[in-house]
Order: C-alpha cells, then structure tokens, then sequence
C-alpha cells in the first residue's frame, strides 16, 4: 500500500504544480487584459469590449481552477464544531474521534462533488449541442462553463488523495500543515 500511496502523492503532487502553473498563466493573462482595458478606456478614451469579456471568463477560470486547489489546503469555510468538542475532549478515543469525523468530513465532500459533477456533466452536454457563442469573442458558451467541470474533476481527485491517506497513511498525514 506504501507504494500506491507514493504514486498517489505524486499524482497529486503533479496536479497541484499544474495548478499553479495554469492559475499563474490565467493570473498574467487576466492582468494584461485589465491593464488593456484601463489603458484603452482612461487614456485613450476607446471602449475595448473583448478586454472585459476576457477578464470575465479569465476570472471563472481562475476561480474554479482555485476551488480545487483550495479543497487540497483545506481553505474553504468549514463549520468545525463538532471538531472543536471533540477536541476539547479528553477521552482515550479522541484521535479515533477526530479520524472518524475527518474521513466523514471527507467522503460527505467528495460525495457532493461528485453528484454536482454528475449534474454539471450532464448540463454540459446540453450547452456543447447548442451553438451559442459569447457577445463580443464569439467563444462557444461550453469553454466558459467548462472550469467549473474541470474544477470539480480537480477537486474530486485531491479529495480521493485525502482519504487514501487518512485511511492507509502511516499517521494519517503527508505533511500538510492544519
């Protein structure tokens, strides 16, 4: 199991470099447009409509692509209550308590994702048979809605990483910091 757990890690360890790395891109790209726009529109007095329709669909990329990252570190809002009674607690089963809620937290997370992945997929297909395209760029709508699929794909694997390493790590942790 070590060795599938190695692979595991590094399979999460590569989507998390290419996460960055799209997220940096995507960064660059949606600050060159807005300086384009602020440029055109304050200095030159020029509407410039592709500038503002890129710097919209820039952002949902980069949100979503974030949300995934952001399900690996463990920075979205959570509602820790019953986390801070058990760790307030002084019962011999206290880890076993704190493990149990963690691989409960995790499998109800990714259960979820995995249903509004379902759902959105489903969606998708209906968006990729029309043949609507974006105002200005004229981008067909399924690249717009298309990060919020990859983002939960995303999002969906780093959760699976986090259990297999809660349920089969030597001590429940590959070094992230709580």
């Amino acid at each position: 199991m070590d060795s599938f757990l190695k692979y595991a890690k590094k399979a999460n360890d590569t989507l998390l470099a290419a996460e960055t790395v799209l997220m940096s891109v995507i960064t660059f790209f949606l600050v060159a447009a807005i300086f384009v726009e602020v440029i055109c529109r304050y200095f030159l007095f020029i509407s410039v409509a592709w500038a503002e329709e890129l710097t919209r669909y820039l952002f949902i990329w980069l949100t979503y692509i974030g949300s995934a990252y952001a399900v690996y570190y463990g920075q979205h809002t959570e509602i820790d209550v019953l986390q801070q009674i058990i760790l307030k607690s002084n019962g011999k089963k206290r880890n076993v308590r704190l493990k149990a809620l963690k691989i409960a937290m995790i499998l109800s997370t990714c259960a979820f994702l995995v249903v509004f992945g379902k759902i959105f997929f489903d969606y998708m297909r209906i968006i990729w048979e029309k043949t609507q395209t974006s105002p200005t760029m004229r981008i067909p709508m399924g690249y717009i809605y298309l990060p919020v699929l990859i983002g939960t794909v995303m999002a969906v694997f780093h959760e699976i990483y986090m259990f297999l390493v809660e349920v089969f790590g030597a001590n429940g942790s590959d070094g992230l910091t709580e």
